[in-house]
């Protein structure tokens, strides 16, 4: 399997990934129900009078689909562990929404104790059909360094465009 490796990272080089994930109101409330039971996540009637305006997408749930379209990145990041994550709800997300993801590499620091892998930076972005930023996540990733020999995947084409 092809991999994305440390080295192969572009500091601020945006990718807008190729999947995306439109969400149903049965989709928003069957989560809702399971993990974040707040009225305006589960109930239509009660979530028109709340100061949301109408059913939101929890923000799990909002993270939770950004996760899954971060596996359509290719080829993948060689990641080890997620270490942090910082939320940002600009918006809410509504049924009927199609949401994108987008990320960009802001920092690269390689690991002082051991060579084989560093610290990733992620920012993204799960943006509407019309382009309203629903999700804003700073992500801390462990990742491997290419391993010794072995070349750059002619995959990433970072000269193309």
């Amino acid at each position: 399997m092809k991999l994305r490796y440390f080295e192969d990272l572009i500091l601020g080089q945006r990718e807008t990934l190729p999947g995306s994930h439109t969400l149903g109101q049965a989709d928003i409330i069957a989560f809702a129900r399971e993990w974040d039971p707040q009225p305006f996540h589960i109930d239509p009637d009660y979530a028109l009078t709340a100061p949301q305006g109408g059913l939101t997408a929890a923000s799990g749930h909002l993270y939770a689909i950004a996760s899954k379209l971060l596996f359509g990145l290719t080829p993948p990041i060689a990641g080890i562990a997620s270490l942090r994550h910082e939320l940002e709800i600009p918006n809410a997300a509504r049924p009927g929404d199609t949401l994108k993801l987008s990320v960009t590499p802001v920092e690269l620091q390689p690991s002082k104790s051991k060579t084989d892998r560093g610290l990733l930076t992620l920012d993204g972005e799960l943006q509407t059909q019309t382009g309203k930023v629903v999700l804003k996540f700073r992500s801390l990733m462990l990742i491997y360094r290419r391993p010794p020999g072995r070349p750059a995947e002619d995959a990433l084409q970072r000269e193309s465009a």
